[in-house]
């Protein structure tokens, strides 16, 4: 009995396994936060994966899967098989790839992690479509209707036209708030965790280091021209849109190496692009700008590094 409970007890103290139970079942409270329609649920929803990355970056992948498998457990047990999947499909699983994917050889390697921005979505995308294929207008039309519904309810009258490219539209927007979340909360455990001297891999310079592999920018063109032959019709916008999310986060990334802090008018220039992004009237022309210029950073060697990562890498592009 003795063997037992020392067995037992090495278990609970180590810190491998605290981190899975703390992790998952903050990840499990944040998710059910939403679930429950409480105040500031759609925040705690998109902070779900924070808990599971700060397991993963602080006490290496086996702590994440257990944080996984433990905010799982708790959701479906408190909620719904629906719940579950949400989870799963939007914060849980892409949040553990992150890591089995960039964490490697005791270093942050993002360029994997970086695609898998894209990847995710545009997967999900096109998993949605198929499984609405049956119904009428498929996944746009579900978008559709599903906004049709949101306005009603709310009492706006919006023209059908405006609905009907908001519903094409829709899928690009989820998809750069997801990558837009998940680079956050991963890029906010590594800091907190290299602020406590927890975190395995050194903190790269992200606006360096973010580069997408070599083969990615084909994935975007591949798709449009997917969209471009199947006409109006079809998911073909919606996931092109969602691979061209990193690369827009990788010109921003770039844009912000090739400003350096301390450069006189730093701050005035990346106010003034934050600007011209969120203002209505300018805001298409500065996004695709800014995608251009990620484009163009893939193969673009920065003097204070490479295409490929921080200073001292070898150069190159990512793979």
């Amino acid at each position: 009995m003795s063997g037992s409970g020392g067995g037992s007890g090495t278990a609970l103290s180590d810190p491998r396994w605290l981190a899975a139970g703390a992790g998952g079942l903050l990840a499990a409270v944040a998710a059910l936060w939403a679930v429950r329609g409480l105040p500031l649920g759609g925040l705690t929803l998109w902070a779900s994966p924070l808990p599971i990355l700060l397991a993963g970056l602080g006490f290496g992948l086996g702590a994440a899967a257990g944080a996984l498998a433990v905010a799982s457990a708790a959701i479906a047990l408190a909620a719904s098989t629906l719940a579950l999947l949400l989870f799963l499909a939007g914060f849980g699983l892409p949040a553990f790839l992150l890591l089995a994917l960039g964490l490697r050889g005791g270093r942050i390697r993002p360029a994997l992690p970086f695609a898998l921005l894209g990847l995710w979505p545009a997967g999900v995308t096109l998993a949605l479509s198929l499984a609405l294929a049956g119904e009428p207008g498929g996944l746009e039309g579900a978008m559709r209707r599903t906004l049709e519904h949101s306005f009603a309810h709310s009492g706006l009258e919006v023209p059908e036209e405006a609905i009907e490219v908001a519903a094409r539209l829709k899928p690009g927007m989820l998809g750069l708030v997801f990558a837009v979340a998940m680079a956050a909360n991963a890029a906010l455990a590594q800091r907190l965790l290299a602020r406590a001297g927890l975190a395995l891999a050194p903190t790269p310079r992200w606006s360096v280091a973010a580069r997408l592999p070599g083969w990615y920018p084909a994935l975007p063109a591949l798709a449009f021209l997917w969209w471009a032959a199947a006409g109006s019709e079809g998911v073909g916008l919606g996931i092109a849109l969602a691979l061209l999310v990193p690369l827009f986060l990788q010109g921003l990334a770039a844009i912000h190496a090739a400003l350096p802090a301390g450069r006189p008018g730093r701050r005035a220039m990346l106010g003034a692009l934050y600007a011209a992004i969120l203002f209505p009237m300018t805001s298409t022309l500065a996004v695709l700008g800014v995608t251009a210029f990620g484009l163009f950073a893939q193969w673009w060697r920065h003097p204070g590094g490479s295409a490929a990562g921080p200073p001292g890498s070898s150069g190159g592009t990512p793979t």
